[in-house]
């Protein structure tokens, strides 16, 4: 062993939790943190406001809704990592839902080809937008702004004469209203606990073994027992009532897939290293305009699937499917989660947090009877809080030489 890495081994185990928390405040490395106590205090003001608001009735409900506004937001999440915005994306998902509906509901396509569809159309939505912004030249927020503007009106162009559209009786409320088994609700449960503690516990050694700071064990432990509670308690409530239902289930699992893409393969790094500084990135060999023009096709794809949920959940494919509420609780869901506004820094937790947090808000304040006015001024407030604490973060960053 060298004496570097003795000396940073020293560190390691001298630390201690205490201190490193406090080190992580200094620096603006407070992660998730933040948003995991504003989520513990939320649960626990509405749940003495009103008993009704964890339990198993309500948590299927506030899970199902979550779900298409997480979806959205994890869109949102991945246009913010480049340090741009995207307007369109709600209004996107409205026309891909209106586009299914008339598929499926007049014409008579089949499901799963009607399924197709609407998402290629996600997909070259995002490719052209993406061409607009990454080639053309022409700001993120101008064009998708127009993106927003013609979505809306090729919804009302697409629906015709007739602007409602009931999804009741379709595949997709079928698929929106299926619960899972409990017992394949444990299973998913324990695989998930599972897996993240083998990951962290693998990333532990591995930063150990070559030198690297590390969690001390306590934290990992910590965090796997957390974990493990939070899961099970959650799946034993919502058992208890319908059960694990799909669309939580395929958010879980997308936000999963998100994830590991950002932070295990090439092109994840490639899209934090072009949201932190795009000439560097440039010139460190990185495909600037590929990596931008692909991140809008996802968000395109997470758009269409965005609709796809929400109109199974409400089913409606009409033109009051989509609103402007849903794209500003998606960005609000994105930042409060902890997405940098500036580019380059979050995960796709940060989108799955903060829609959780934006959910609970809104649900908790419906149960104690507050109208969608101060639903709005509350989330708001949580808003203005979180970017004040990405403001301070990176100060705390350029402080010691991070940000």
């Amino acid at each position: 062993m060298t004496r570097n890495s003795f000396i940073t081994d020293e560190r390691i185990s001298s630390e201690g939790f205490f201190a490193t928390f406090v080190r992580r405040v200094k620096e603006g490395q407070l992660g998730s943190f933040p948003v995991i106590l504003a989520l513990i205090v939320i649960v626990i003001v509405f749940q003495s406001a009103n008993s009704k608001f964890i339990s198993p009735a309500n948590l299927v409900n506030l899970s199902t809704q979550v779900a298409f506004l997480a979806i959205l937001a994890l869109g949102i999440n991945l246009i913010l990592l480049l340090g741009e915005i995207d307007l369109s994306l709600a209004q996107l998902g409205g026309l891909s839902a209106s586009l299914l509906g008339v598929l499926v509901v007049r014409q008579g396509v089949p499901p799963l080809i009607a399924l197709v569809i609407m998402l290629v159309l996600g997909l070259v939505v995002g490719a052209i937008q993406g061409w607009f912004f990454a080639v053309v030249g022409i700001p993120a927020f101008v064009v998708t702004l127009a993106g927003l503007l013609a979505f809306t009106g090729l919804t009302l162009t697409t629906l015709g004469v007739q602007k409602n559209l009931s999804m009741a009786d379709t595949f997709a409320f079928d698929f929106a209203s299926f619960y899972f088994p409990a017992i394949w609700a444990y299973v998913f449960g324990a695989v998930a606990v599972i897996g993240f503690g083998a990951g962290i516990i693998y990333s532990k050694l591995r930063r150990h073994n070559e030198g690297l700071d590390s969690p001390s064990w306590t934290s990992v432990i910590v965090r796997i027992a957390i974990l493990t509670v939070v899961v099970f308690g959650f799946l034993i409530l919502v058992n208890q009532d319908f059960g694990l239902a799909m669309p939580f289930f395929l958010m879980i699992v997308i936000a999963i897939v998100i994830d590991l893409v950002l932070r295990k393969t090439k092109y994840g790094r490639s899209i934090y290293a072009v949201g932190g500084k795009v000439e560097a990135a440039r010139r460190a060999g990185i495909r600037v305009t590929w990596v931008r023009i692909s991140v809008f096709m996802a968000a395109g794809v997470l758009a269409a699937l965005f609709g796809f949920i929400k109109t199974g959940v409400t089913t409606n494919a009409g033109s009051t499917l989509v609103s402007t509420q849903d794209l500003l609780n998606a960005i609000a869901a994105a930042v409060i989660g902890g997405t940098s506004l500036f580019g380059g820094r979050g995960t796709a937790w940060a989108a799955v947090l903060g829609a959780l947090v934006v959910g609970a808000i809104n649900n908790g304040l419906y149960l104690i009877g507050f109208n969608s006015d101060a639903q709005q001024i509350i989330t708001a407030l949580v808003l203005l809080t979180a970017v004040v604490i990405d403001a301070l973060s990176r100060r705390g960053q350029r402080y010691v030489g991070r940000g």
